[in-house]
């Protein structure tokens, strides 16, 4: 019986954890939530909502990864694997439609920044030379 429900409470862990922002499908909602935190890797945007309320959103951007990152907040229709690149420089991808960054993050640093954002769909992308190509984006959707 102990086996068992030690079974059962890693599966109902393992699901929890699956259930996180970030993932490909899965969308959070927090109707309160004017709070966005992002880790950046060197492969990757995470969140821990995709989906958060109109109004002044505070993005907490950490970088996590062994290289230089930043976070650009685009406002687009344009699915977040379709940003198109910038003619002018090469490697990096069109920041039309800007409502703001973090500016550069050294590894293992922080930085915080405040934005009034409208409903809409966006894409959070870092804009480091290639790094867009490596999968630094991910959509996000404020309602």
């Amino acid at each position: 019986m102990k086996a068992l429900l030690a079974t059962a409470a890693v599966s109902v862990l393992l699901l929890a954890a699956c259930g996180t922002a970030g993932g490909s499908g899965t969308t959070t909602v927090n109707p309160n939530a004017r709070t966005v935190n992002a880790t950046l890797t060197d492969s990757k945007i995470v969140l821990d909502q995709s989906t958060v309320p109109s109004g002044k959103i505070t993005f907490n951007v950490k970088n996590g990864g062994t290289m230089i990152h930043e976070v650009v907040v685009l406002k687009t229709d344009v699915p977040a694997d379709k940003i198109a690149p910038d003619p002018d420089e090469p490697g990096k991808m069109s920041e039309d439609g800007s409502q703001g960054e973090s500016g550069d993050l050294n590894p293992t640093e922080a930085k915080t920044f405040t934005l009034d954002l409208q409903p809409g769909n966006y894409v959070l992308i870092c804009n480091q030379p290639a790094h867009y190509l490596l999968g630094m984006h991910i959509a996000f959707i404020v309602k």
